[in-house]
């Protein structure tokens, strides 16, 4: 007997990296294709459980970020309880959907274990740049009391404790590493992504998964990318010829070929940089594409460490963040248009030396 499949999408990510809003764009995409849509947010059933549970317990206490009750060791029993009440009931749910086939639903779940409670899911993980996941959240005004902060760098720090406690707390209870991409089909970054973008790549994966197909599993926004040449070769036309103009309008004309067009590189030390990709990476931009395929070729090896040690000055990186800004504005991508690599990358780090105050403004 052939197995069911149904549409069944299991979501999860990081904090501040946008499940809430993209969720409702995949929803209102599949109901215009005619499906009908149901969408299980466990994230919030946990967070309601875990708030009431707490004050119970704390009633003197008012305004706890969910941070704080995440990492409240003395609360530790019971919020275990409520994870186990939790992940039982996604996987009731998950094996009774599958119990018949459903062909006009789609079913959207977003829990931090459904991929594993529901096997049988494309399973998705989004994750975000720790900086702009604190900005995001500073200056979300739809966040309850518990997660409004008073600067920006408090919420950058609150929102990276979220992160880790999360990533650790799963790892006691379940051990199981949230932060490992062998459990997901799909992982994006969504620094900088246009939601409508990111809601296309997730129904077009969910529908090559669901029919065999192939289908790139990392992407992420050009601009979270480092390169790994000087800017001035990045412009130039490449070995084969092509152009950024040239290359720009191919990809307006017949979108990013993500079948032999991801981005070739290596990560280290938590960054990832171009080894191969840099026009296709600045022509993207410039066509309006937030997201772009690319793969790992390398991870924190010896190669890797040879390749990015000293490879560009920081006057280098500056001209690669003045192509992102140029090619963004060329694409009408917005929220790159005053890209800040600082902001976004530890350069201080990356480059093994200490960085003036000021330097931004002196080049």
């Amino acid at each position: 007997m052939e197995k069911i499949r149904n549409k069944i999408i299991t979501i999860s990510g990081e904090p501040a990296s946008g499940k809430s809003t993209v969720v409702k764009v995949i929803k209102d995409k599949y109901e215009q294709m005619g499906y009908q849509v149901q969408i299980i947010s466990v994230g919030n059933v946990f967070r309601q459980l875990i708030q009431e549970e707490y004050y119970k317990t704390y009633p003197d206490r008012k305004n706890v970020s969910l941070a704080d009750i995440q990492t409240d060791e003395e609360f530790k029993p019971k919020r275990n309880k409520i994870d186990k009440m939790v992940d039982e009931e996604v996987a009731r749910r998950g094996q009774l959907i599958n119990q018949t086939e459903h062909p006009n639903n789609v079913y959207i779940i977003d829990s931090r274990l459904a991929w594993s409670n529901i096997p049988d899911s494309y399973a998705i993980r989004l994750t975000i740049n720790e900086a702009i996941a604190g900005q995001r959240a500073f200056n979300d005004p739809n966040r309850g009391p518990e997660d409004r902060y008073d600067t920006v760098e408090e919420a950058i720090e609150k929102t990276k404790l979220r992160k880790l406690s999360e990533v650790q707390r799963y790892k006691e209870r379940y051990g199981v590493d949230l932060t490992n991409p062998d459990n997901y089909d799909l992982i994006v970054d969504t620094s900088f992504s246009n939601q409508e973008e990111l809601a296309d790549i997730i129904i077009k994966g969910e529908e090559n998964y669901r029919t065999g197909k192939w289908y790139p599993k990392t992407w992420k926004s050009p601009a979270m990318f480092l390169p790994s040449q000087i800017y001035v070769s990045t412009i130039a036309p490449s070995c084969a010829g092509t152009t950024l103009e040239g290359l720009t309008q191919k990809i307006k004309k017949e979108g990013f070929d993500y079948g032999n067009g991801e981005v070739d590189t290596l990560e280290y030390n938590g960054d990832t940089y171009i080894k191969d990709g840099h026009h296709r990476a600045l022509s993207a931009l410039a066509a309006g594409k937030t997201l772009i395929p690319y793969y790992i070729e390398h991870k924190d090896d010896d190669y890797s460490k040879s390749f990015v040690k000293g490879i560009l000055t920081i006057s280098d990186y500056y001209d690669w963040e003045d192509g992102i800004r140029g090619s963004a504005k060329i694409g009408g991508i917005k929220s790159l248009q005053d890209f800040d690599i600082t902001k976004v990358f530890d350069m201080e780090k990356i480059l093994g030396i200490k960085l003036k105050k000021q330097q931004p403004e002196e080049r």
